[in-house]
């Protein structure tokens, strides 16, 4: 199934009608966050992060590994994204879907970008042992907002 939302011409029309108004249909302001919780869980490396009504739960493992010749001095970094049905109807089963890949390579290139990720912090010993970090998220409940990618 396809996941991509495209809208209609009143649907368009609506949406930059409700922009141009300060409109939200969930009556937050243009610059009101969704109420946020992040709960860490019992076991190392797990928490679960509410947005609103959407929530996600994630794990993350790591295990030294030899670093890629290339960047002996980096470790690595994965994101893994899993849309459950159980989450939305509109997800399958089955291998990872087009939204759920572009949504691991958003997270992917954000932490990147920013640093938030130090990859060089990650090597151990410089040419022998890094870091290679791997965070898998599990979309629980989409609580329909942001999931589906808009072209």
């Amino acid at each position: 199934m396809d996941q991509r939302w495209r809208p209609t011409v009143n649907e368009r029309e609506f949406i930059e009608q409700a922009l141009q108004s300060d409109l939200r249909v969930d009556g937050r302001r243009p610059f009101d966050f969704r109420k946020l919780t992040i709960s860490f869980g019992r076991e190392d490396g797990s928490a679960e992060v509410l947005l609103g009504e959407t929530c996600v739960m994630g794990y993350v493992t790591a295990q030294l590994v030899p670093p890629y010749k290339d960047r002996p001095n980096e470790g690595t970094l994965a994101i893994f994204t899993e849309f459950s049905p159980m989450a939305d109807p509109a997800f399958e089963p089955g291998r990872p879907g087009e939204a759920a890949i572009e949504l691991g390579r958003v997270i992917d290139r954000g932490l990147r970008e920013s640093r938030a990720v130090d990859m060089e912090s990650l090597c151990v010993v410089a040419g022998k042992h890094v870091w290679a970090v791997r965070v898998d998220l599990h979309i629980l409940d989409n609580g329909g907002y942001g999931l589906y990618i808009v072209y």
